[in-house]
């Protein structure tokens, strides 16, 4: 016997779907967010009471999902270039992100 999980046929199609389920559900959202973030002014975020820096860090965070997104999609190009789609999320997410 086998020691810890052994997962069935069944609990691995589940997590395999719910886990696509939520990458294509996020980056949809994270789309719909930025396209309600470019209709906002700096002046509407700050008045919310944001900072200019952290206007500037948000948006550079959803610019990067945004891109991620497309390129999932295929709406976009992947470059050759590596890039590091975490670098901004990362502030956004909190402590505990490496």
């Amino acid at each position: 016997m086998p020691l810890g999980l052994a997962p069935t046929q069944a609990q691995v199609n589940s997590q395999a779907g719910q886990l696509c389920f939520m990458v294509m559900a996020d980056l949809t959202r994270c789309q719909e967010f930025k396209a309600w973030l470019d209709t906002q002014t700096d002046a509407n975020l700050i008045a919310l009471g944001f900072v200019q820096a952290e206007v500037n860090t948000l948006r550079s965070a959803f610019v990067d999902l945004n891109q991620l997104a497309s390129i999932f999609t295929g709406t976009l190009a992947q470059g050759l270039t590596a890039y590091d789609y975490r670098t901004f999320s990362k502030q956004l997410a909190g402590m505990g992100i490496i």
